[in-house]
């Protein structure tokens, strides 16, 4: 819990599992690993920099909930790269793709599979919800 603002976008059941689960994992950890190791290796484990981020690259259920634009090409390696090998050609071509823009308008009520990269943005800001 040492990151406040994710922390504040947990629903209050989700901060409770977290708890919950947290201390059963500390507790696997204190039996099984810790006690055998240094108490200065132990203290590293929980500085804040040791929590996992998401994948970005991973595909998500969601909800829209407003309105939204999405890019889909936020995030998308294949597609920096393409853009990196056509400014080393010095190529004129714009960043569109074969099919035009990689935006995209989906309006509330919509259910989409996307990639977290391309709706991280919208979810923090309450516009989608992930569902699990």
């Amino acid at each position: 819990l040492h990151n406040r603002e994710l922390v504040d976008r947990m629903s209050p059941e989700e901060v409770e599992y977290l708890k919950t689960y947290g201390g059963l994992v500390e507790r696997h950890f204190n039996r099984t690993v810790l006690n055998a190791m240094p108490k200065e290796a132990w203290r590293k484990l929980n500085e804040p920099d040791m929590i996992d981020s998401p994948d970005l690259d991973a595909y998500v259920f969601c909800k829209v909930l407003e309105t939204v634009e999405i890019d889909s090409s936020i995030g998308d390696k294949k597609k920096k790269a393409s853009r990196a090998a056509r400014d080393e050609d010095d190529s004129d071509e714009d960043d569109e793709d074969e099919m035009g823009s990689s935006i995209q308008e989906h309006s509330a009520g919509s259910f989409l599979i996307a990639r977290f990269a391309a709706i991280q943005k919208h979810v923090l800001e309450g516009r989608i919800v992930l569902l699990v």
